[in-house]
Parts: structure tokens; sequence; C-alpha cells
């Protein structure tokens, strides 16, 4: 199995540990007696998405690290929490110049300009495909005439402000069980209702797997060219989800909520805050599984979505390095 081929693992309430050239997770009941045992494919495994409370010593993750594994951390309330990411020689390489020609875009306001304004014509774009496909009316021009307007970065994000909420509000016409799922306004931290929950998870999820995807490029994760990278330490992966959360994020939702694979039965409220069940979770992971191991036709390549989500952070480096053309990518 190649890179590009591994995969991701979740494991809930236990703990991994290291035993001789293995990997295990043990699965704790609520008196920490273990239930079970399993080992892990290591050489497999691309990323694990640690939820709740999860044991791992040092040992164990110095065994992650040589293998070149990312770890996501959640907390029980399934709010991501922080990553983990190897620094040894098995991992990607970081240029020095391409770290410099990063720096140089981000300073130069017309280069960073120009690459926010066609991440965010992706996003555009691909947002109003999902209309289109679900036969739903969107006038999208008005919002790209808006954002070839933008004189700075502030005013993209404006741009992109009003362009979500329509397109938000777009959904309920795409989503049929309005009763439980109606859109009406977004929230975060926490989410107020069951569609802004599943909302903030799967769109958490992109910008993991993004971020993954990065760490295996010379590019910075830090610096980003739309999201200010000021307060928060990693910014790129969101510029870059804003391409692929319609493509992937969005329509996984829209699949999960419109053939009933997902329903109310499926959150629970704990502390006033709402959580999906275990159950919910697994199955919102078995359709991001699946869809990340799709493959998809770009050019003449046959293309996992990872490998697709690789392929466009490596188009911007070119563009960072050789200041050659972007065109964000763009579904059908």
């Amino acid at each position: 199995m190649t890179k590009s081929d591994r995969t991701h693992f979740l494991v809930t309430n236990g703990r991994l540990r290291r035993q001789d050239n293995n990997l295990y997770f043990d699965k704790y009941d609520e008196e920490d007696n273990i239930l079970s045992s399993r080992p892990l494919p290591i050489k497999a495994i691309d990323e694990i998405y640690l939820l709740g409370k999860i044991d791992i010593d040092s040992y164990s993750m110095a065994f992650i690290a040589h293998n070149n594994i990312l770890l996501h951390f959640f907390s029980p309330y399934q709010a991501f929490r922080g990553n983990f990411f190897p620094s040894t020689s098995n991992s990607v390489n970081k240029s020095g110049f391409v770290l410099l020609q990063q720096l140089r875009a981000f300073d130069d306001e017309t280069h960073r300009l120009y690459i926010a304004k066609q991440i965010t014509k992706g996003h555009f774009i691909n947002g109003a495909n999902n209309c289109k496909k679900y036969k739903v009316a969107f006038e999208v021009e008005p919002y790209l005439e808006s954002l070839d307007e933008a004189k700075n970065i502030s005013e993209v994000m404006a741009s992109e402000g009003a362009f979500q909420k329509n397109y938000y509000q777009a959904w309920n016409q795409i989503i049929k069980n309005q009763r439980s799922f109606k859109f009406t306004k977004r929230s975060k931290r926490p989410p107020t209702d069951r569609i802004n929950s599943l909302i903030s998870y799967v769109n958490t999820r992109i910008y993991n797997i993004v971020l993954s995807e990065i760490y295996k490029t010379e590019l910075d994760p830090r610096i980003g060219f739309l999201h200010e990278p000021n307060y928060r330490s990693l910014s790129l992966h969101l510029d870059i989800a804003e391409i692929f959360k319609p493509v992937i994020g969005d329509n996984i939702i829209f699949t999960l909520l419109n053939k009933n694979e997902i329903t109310g039965k499926d959150f629970k409220t704990d502390s006033g805050r709402i959580r999906f069940t275990n159950d919910g979770i697994k199955k919102i992971e078995s359709k991001i599984i699946k869809k990340m191991t799709e493959q998809t036709i770009i050019g003449e390549q046959k293309l996992t979505w990872r490998q697709v989500i690789r392929r466009e952070v490596n188009r911007i480096k070119r563009n960072v390095v050789e200041t050659s053309e972007y065109e964000p990518f763009v579904s059908d």
C-alpha cells in the first residue's frame, strides 16, 4: 500500500499503546476494565483521530512519529482540540526556499490578494454547483463580481460572508427533512442545533484532512493567504478547505440527511450541548472514509480525493514559488 493509499483511523475512549513493533487500541468500559484489544494496521494509517478520553504514553507517541502518523485530538463533545505532527527523518523535508517564497507572497499585498481571491472563487463556484446539482436556483455571478472588485482581504471576507449566508439558506431547498434539519443561522463554539453540529463536525474533519495533505508538501501550514495567521498557529489549511468543503463536506451532509442515514436519534444533549451518539459518529466517519478513497478523473488521471487536495496544495506552491497562474479546483 502506497503512502497516498493510506487512510485514517478513529478511536474513542480507550488506550493507544505500542507493543513490540505494533500499535494496539484497548477499549475500556466505565470502570476502566479492558473490553477488547485490537492491533492497528500501522503501515496503512495516515492519521488517527482521538475522540474523548484516550490514554497514550511517550513510548507509543515516538513510535507513531517514526511511522509518520498524524494525531488529531477531539473532546468528548466532538470539539477539535489540537494536532500532533511528526518531525522525524520520515517526515517531508521542508524547503527554506519555499518558506521564504511563501512569506514573500504573504507580504506582497497584490500576490496575497490574488491567491485569496482565487481560493474564494473556487469556494463560490463549487457551492453554486451544489445548488445546480440539486436543481436549486442560485445566482453566483453577483458574488463573483463583488469578489473581483474586492481591494483587500477584508473585502474578500465580506464577499465570502454574503455568499455563505445565502448559500446556507439554499440548503433548506436541498435537505428534505426540514422538521429536524432546517437551517436558520450559522452557529459555532458550540453549535446551537443539529444541522450546525453536523456542519461543524464535518468541516473540522475537512480541515484536518487538508492539513494532513499540506504536511506532505513543502508549504508551511502556518502561513495562509485568506485567513489571517496572526492569532492562530495554523491557517493555510483553512484557506484550502474553502475549496473542498462544498465538494466533499457539504455533499456528505446532503447524502447523510436525504437518505436518512443521520436522523434526530443520532444526537443527544449533554450538559446543554448537542453532540453525536457513538453510532452517529460511526455513520459519519464511514461516509468520510468512503468519500476520501473514491477516485475522480482529473484530466487524464484517476485520483483519490486526498490526492486531489494534495495536488491543489502543490498548485498553490507553484504559484508561490514560480508566480505562475493559479486556478482553483472546480467540481463538475
